[in-house]
């Protein structure tokens, strides 16, 4: 239960951050109701591992703000995530997001480090991505957790983000988590 707590924690303090680097664009002024994004959720904490997805759905548009619902899956047990609002009139700053806050308690403060270019292969499709390595610091559930993150985005997918790397240490374990892209598209066209 805390291993599934602490992957929680952490893709919750860190996602947000991992969708894009800031840019003149915000990746999420395009976006339409329904639109969605699946990653594949990867963890280990010393030695124990668990995997999981994270969804992010886009339930509500209007000319100002965008509002997505995201859901997280562990294991077999769903982590209830709150709705997050995005402003459409300002360059979207993943140092910003949630203002830094860890939902449910907590903070978190990030910092950007390097960027650069680089083509990935994420299951089984090529991405012209920029990476981006982060340094952050959390505290929550009165843990403190400090790391570094690498994220690679692109303006082919939903939200930007294609893969997020992150190496992590808390309470003298190790941790180590992978988010990776796997599917996205629009609910509506689905059905």
């Amino acid at each position: 239960m805390l291993l599934r707590s602490l992957v929680a924690l952490m893709a919750l303090a860190i996602a947000p951050f991992a969708i894009r680097a800031a840019d003149d664009d915000n990746p999420y002024k395009n976006a339409k109701v329904g639109d969605y994004v699946k990653y594949t959720l990867s963890t280990k904490v010393g030695p124990f591992a668990q995997d999981g997805t994270v969804t992010q759905t886009v339930t509500a548009v209007t000319d100002k703000e965008v509002t997505v619902k995201a859901t997280m899956k562990i294991g077999e047990t769903e982590v209830p995530i709150p709705e997050t609002k995005i402003d459409l009139t300002k360059p979207f700053d993943p140092t910003k997001a949630g203002g830094g806050n860890i939902p449910g308690g907590g903070d978190a403060k990030i910092e950007k480090l390097k960027e650069g270019k680089e083509k990935i292969k994420v299951g089984g499709k090529e991405y012209d991505c920029v990476w981006t390595t982060y340094k952050f610091t959390a505290k929550a559930m009165g843990i403190e957790i400090e790391g570094d993150m690498k994220a690679w985005t692109s303006k082919d997918v939903p939200a930007g983000m294609v893969k997020m790397t992150m190496n992590a240490t808390f309470a003298k374990n190790d941790m180590v988590m992978t988010m990776e892209i796997s599917e996205y598209g629009n609910m509506k066209k689905k059905d």
